[in-house]
């Protein structure tokens, strides 16, 4: 399986006022309300989450990979001790180490070399509109 670019989450000053500009600008579909995201499907394969965040905050981009890929990228985090969480921020207890497995496939979240926030997931997530999901 081909690494795909899965979502994206865009830390803008005005939320609202980003996501319409980029749905009209490039004609996409309405976007919906994802938890504290706004939300649009630019493809096939990637949505957008536009949030509300300082300037600055780091960008957050999600890879979508095999089974067997998730595994080597965790076994060279644990040989290495990068440090990688089961939830974005890694602030839940017992979550430093742990892989998200809550039914729509497994997650890891790490920091990259310049501190941006990046995960590798084996499944699509599962709670975005039917509409937008690829067939």
């Amino acid at each position: 399986m081909p690494i795909t670019l899965h979502h994206m989450i865009v830390p803008v000053s005005d939320r609202d006022t980003a996501v319409a500009w980029f749905v009209d600008l490039l004609e996409l579909r309405e976007p919906w309300e994802n938890g504290f995201f706004s939300s649009v499907q630019l493809d096939d394969h990637l949505v957008l989450n536009f949030a509300a965040a300082p300037v600055g905050d780091p960008l957050h981009l999600a890879f979508l990979v095999d089974d067997d890929h998730f595994d080597r990228v965790r076994a060279r985090f644990d040989a290495d001790g990068t440090r990688y969480t089961a939830d974005p921020p890694g602030r839940r207890p017992g979550e430093v180490g742990a892989v998200n497995d809550d039914g729509s496939g497994r997650r890891l979240y790490f920091r990259g070399p310049d501190g941006h926030l990046l995960e590798v997931l084996t499944q699509r997530y599962t709670d975005v509109p039917a509409w937008s999901r690829p067939s």
